[in-house]
């Protein structure tokens, strides 16, 4: 008997051998792969991955760890989209309805979370293609709950530790802000410290998840 299998089918069975690129393309802040990782399509930079590998772990990790599926928000606010591992965990995997608006610098991030994670078919989905850290400060609206993934490949993002972005983020949320860092190195983790130390600033509380080794998410209310 002779097995034909179809083409993505068969990526994903090869890529638990070694990972099997889709595409290859350059970003606002350099190289991007979407590529399939033991059996699982995700989307890499140079140095760390952008959606559905780790950082998907990282966001369902904090999101199960607050009990948003059984408690779920009225408005989420994601300064920060990628590929679109957030929407994909509170609306594929959870099936929540909350409207979730979505900001990302990179217009390539965005043209290839649609192209292969499916970015369009979630509901209540606006994504404003910009500078978070501005519209941070430009958005009106308030939400209960605001999560924060701004990077350069690795580094925090430019601005996004400045106590400014730290008083915008108070004014934007009204419940919990779940803000993800990378600690990597001494640099990168001063930087994170300033993170902390911002946030302490004008929250009332702060807590500290450390989860994939590097990964500091700061809880904040």
């Amino acid at each position: 008997m002779v097995v034909h299998l179809c083409p993505v089918k068969l990526k994903r069975l090869l890529s638990y051998v070694w990972p099997v690129p889709v595409e290859r393309l350059t970003g606002a802040f350099g190289t991007l792969e979407a590529r399939y990782e033991e059996g699982r399509l995700v989307l890499n930079s140079a140095q760390g991955n952008q959606s559905f590998g780790s950082l998907h772990r990282v966001w369902k990790a904090v999101f199960t760890g607050l009990g948003v599926k059984g408690s779920p928000p009225e408005h989420v606010l994601l300064l920060g989209l990628g590929a679109g591992s957030v929407p994909s965990i509170l609306r594929g995997e959870w099936g929540l309805s909350c409207p979730i608006t979505a900001v990302e610098i990179d217009p390539a991030m965005i043209s290839v979370a649609e192209r292969h994670f499916g970015l369009r078919k979630w509901s209540a989905l606006t994504v404003i293609e910009g500078d978070a850290i501005m519209q941070a400060h430009a958005l009106k609206q308030r939400y209960d709950l605001v999560a924060v993934d701004l990077f350069d490949d690795l580094d925090l993002a430019r601005g996004a530790d400045t106590l400014g972005f730290a008083h915008a983020l108070r004014d934007r949320c009204s419940g919990t802000l779940c803000f993800n860092t990378v600690d990597y190195d001494a640099q990168s983790g001063a930087r994170c410290d300033k993170v902390l130390a911002n946030l302490k600033r004008v929250f009332g509380s702060v807590d500290e998840l450390r989860l994939e080794g590097v990964n500091r998410v700061f809880i904040a209310r």
